[in-house]
């Protein structure tokens, strides 16, 4: 069965197979001493994808190399493929409209 799988199976959500022309919500790393970008934390609303990038902010806390960190709407299919992207420095991946950085 093709499609993304989002949620997160094990922390009270049920991963979910998405179509790849959904859109979803995802949590977007900006590596500032890098200038590179990655995509993770797959959910299926903007609200799940802000606790997601709250719980990614936690893990980053105490590292020297912080990401900066914001909540995109991009489709199942564009996040799948970026996925096996590394050092992405593409200027048409999704940006937030908002400048939000969980807190």
């Amino acid at each position: 069965m093709s499609g993304l799988l989002v949620g997160t199976g094990w922390g009270g959500l049920i991963r979910r197979r998405v179509r790849d022309s959904a859109e979803i919500a995802a949590v977007r790393r900006d590596w500032p001493d890098l200038h590179t970008h990655e995509f993770v934390a797959p959910r299926l609303t903007e609200q799940d994808a802000v606790q997601a990038a709250r719980a990614e902010l936690a893990y980053w806390w105490r590292s020297p190399l912080r990401p900066r960190l914001t909540v995109v709407r991009i489709s199942a299919n564009d996040f799948r493929i970026h996925r096996h992207r590394r050092d992405c420095r593409a200027p048409d991946c999704p940006v937030s409209t908002r400048r939000p950085t969980p807190r």
